[in-house]
């Protein structure tokens, strides 16, 4: 893939979509029990540490990234691009969160029943 992707146009982007999502997986560290402070302050780092890398760096890791990517199943693919899509639509995680809040599954009017 180009270096601007091509539905987004980002001219300053390091990674397509996919290759930044190979790469968020592979340096996702150990932040399961971490706060979401540290979470920041992690990805910070890794956001620099990306920037940092010389052209020649950064197409050795386009390279690497885009080999893993290649060797995915193609279902794994297809979930992840589908993640990128709701992600580009503006239907992130918190979105799903929310969308049952307010509805209640219980049994109301079960007690009248009787």
């Amino acid at each position: 893939m180009s270096e601007v992707h091509q539905s987004g146009g980002h001219e300053d982007r390091k990674l397509s979509p996919e290759l930044h999502a190979m790469w968020r997986m592979e340096n996702k560290g150990d932040t399961k029990n971490q706060s979401k402070e540290e979470k920041q302050q992690h990805r910070k780092k890794m956001r620099e540490q990306l920037e940092a890398l010389s052209e020649t760096d950064k197409t050795a890791l386009r390279r690497r990234l885009q080999a893993k990517w290649d060797a995915l199943p193609a279902g794994e693919k297809q979930k992840i691009t589908e993640r990128l899509s709701k992600l580009a639509e503006g239907k992130g995680p918190k979105e799903k969160k929310e969308k049952g809040k307010g509805k209640r599954k219980g049994k109301k009017g079960a007690a009248s029943a009787e």
